[in-house]
């Protein structure tokens, strides 16, 4: 016997759509390390100093994947990956969770035994 199931109901749409824009929000939002450089120099020397130091921000991925397509400019990004998929799988295991929890248990009918006095 093979029980057929119609379309997703209200409760899944709306878990499907609050958790999938958070992941593709995490998914578009590259967590990235960047070196950013800085020049001064001695009003009485001249001699000019440059501090490198990086810098953690995010980047768009159209953004980050042209600016590590350019070989000049790769060697300053680095994606740091461990947090990229970690905040697409915190998204991803929350939206199954709120599923669970919102959809089917608190749908669930009550059994015969509560109905009949």
């Amino acid at each position: 016997m093979r029980f057929r199931r119609g379309a997703p109901g209200p409760c899944a749409k709306v878990v499907a759509a609050v958790f999938g824009t958070l992941f593709l929000i995490a998914l578009l939002s590259v967590p990235v390390t960047t070196r950013t450089s800085q020049e001064r120099q001695d009003a009485e020397s001249h001699i000019v100093i440059r501090t490198t130091y990086p810098r953690n921000t995010t980047m768009f991925l159209p953004g980050y994947l042209s600016a590590k397509a350019r070989p000049r400019d790769s060697g300053n990004i680095r994606v740091r990956s461990a947090q990229w998929i970690g905040t697409m799988a915190i998204a991803l295991i929350l939206g199954i969770f709120d599923y669970l929890v919102f959809c089917r248990m608190l749908r669930r009918r009550p059994s015969r035994a509560m109905k009949e006095p």
